[in-house]
């Protein structure tokens, strides 16, 4: 009798422990006209649907002997329709144009306050007319230039004040956030501006007086917006586990939500952190105070499909690797991909992203991506 309950007690205890958490149904509804998805923790991806992500490296940047395949600081990527990919150095004040086999092709550039010179630039893009734009925050411009490096223009941005991380839709339409001063507090607003920098509405508005008056939680201060499919506006403030399309007028049409369990903040990365941090960030060191727990994610992407990777603070086995959560175009929970790369580009059938190699230097990495049930 004894036997035979002790085999009961060991199938029961294998039961518990072998068997899957069960997964969770998602909840899609319309709120006041807005398509609201409410995604589990656990959550079921739609009947048949791609689940499995394999990348396969093709070839990597800034691992040369050469001076132009060597980097101070990547801050942005941009990939043509040909494949040909443009990195911008933030540190050297250039730009770096390789072909779509990797083989570095040009470079241009040079800091200065002069026509096509830049001070600190922070992003490069692409234009439907294959113009490239140049970010300079510094020098308050976004700089035009041809595929070859040519200098085409320049747009002062000093109209909006503060304006910066800047992105064009289709249609030369700006989308960017700016930190200006309102009635005694600091106020952060994402707008969209018409090629003018009129502004044509507001995204957000997040009250950013703390940042001036006592400690500071870093983890507030970011804040995501890419553009989607039809120039369409993915949007997310990281307090909730929350993402919002807008579309290009400015409607918000879809509220994508996933309940999450928040990752304690350890000391080991709050040293990293602070590790991190620029050198220009010395002035506010002292005053930095970390929550108990991560924020809901870290920053989100978006491939030409529709799809919406959102990189969470859940550490996968690899140094410096976390999860992701992907969703489909309708925000539906699809997948669940621990990669160790800082995704840049999303195109075709190819990811660019940045890593660190072993000796801490940046690289960019091209892979091909298939998917599979």
């Amino acid at each position: 009798m004894k036997e035979i309950s002790s085999m009961i007690l060991v199938f029961l205890l294998a039961i518990f422990i072998f068997s899957p958490v069960r997964a969770e149904k998602t909840q899609v509804k319309a709120v006041d006209g807005v398509q609201v998805i409410k995604n589990p923790e656990k959550p079921v991806p739609p009947k048949g649907a791609l689940i499995k992500m394999i990348l396969e490296e093709e070839f990597t940047i800034g691992e040369g002997e050469s001076e132009e395949e060597m980097f101070s600081e990547m801050t942005s990527v941009a990939v043509d329709n040909d494949g040909n990919i443009y990195i911008l150095d933030q540190k050297e004040k250039k730009v770096k144009v390789f072909d779509s086999a990797g083989k570095f092709v040009r470079k241009f550039g040079k800091q200065g306050q002069g026509p096509g010179e830049m001070n600190m630039p922070i992003v490069v893009q692409i234009t439907p007319n294959n113009e490239l734009v140049v970010e300079d925050v510094v020098n308050r411009k976004l700089m035009f230039f041809s595929s070859e490096g040519e200098f085409l223009k320049s747009i002062s941005t000093a109209k909006a004040a503060g304006l910066a991380a800047i992105v064009l839709d289709s249609k030369g339409n700006l989308i960017g956030q700016a930190v200006v001063p309102a009635e005694k507090k600091l106020i952060r607003e994402v707008k969209k501006y018409d090629k003018d920098l009129n502004p044509l509405f507001t995204i957000d508005t997040i009250d950013f007086t703390s940042i001036i008056e006592g400690k500071i939680n870093p983890y507030r201060l970011a804040l995501f917006y890419v553009l989607g499919r039809e120039d369409n506006i993915i949007y997310g403030y990281p307090e909730e586990y929350e993402i919002e399309i807008f579309n290009p007028e400015g409607k918000l049409i879809r509220r994508i939500l996933k309940e999450y369990d928040p990752v304690k903040i350890t000391k080991e990365d709050q040293e990293e952190f602070m590790d991190r941090l620029p050198a220009e960030a010395f002035m506010i060191k002292d005053r930095i105070e970390f929550p108990e727990s991560f924020p809901a994610y870290q920053s989100f992407s978006s491939d030409d499909q529709g799809r919406i990777f959102v990189r969470t603070f859940e550490k996968g086995k690899k140094k410096r690797e976390y999860f992701f959560d992907v969703f489909d175009a309708e925000g539906l929970y699809i997948a669940k991909i621990p990669l160790d790369v800082d995704p840049k580009i999303w195109k075709g059938e190819k990811l660019y992203s940045i890593k660190e190699n072993e000796d801490g230097f940046q690289i960019l990495r091209c892979s091909s991506i298939r998917w599979e049930k």
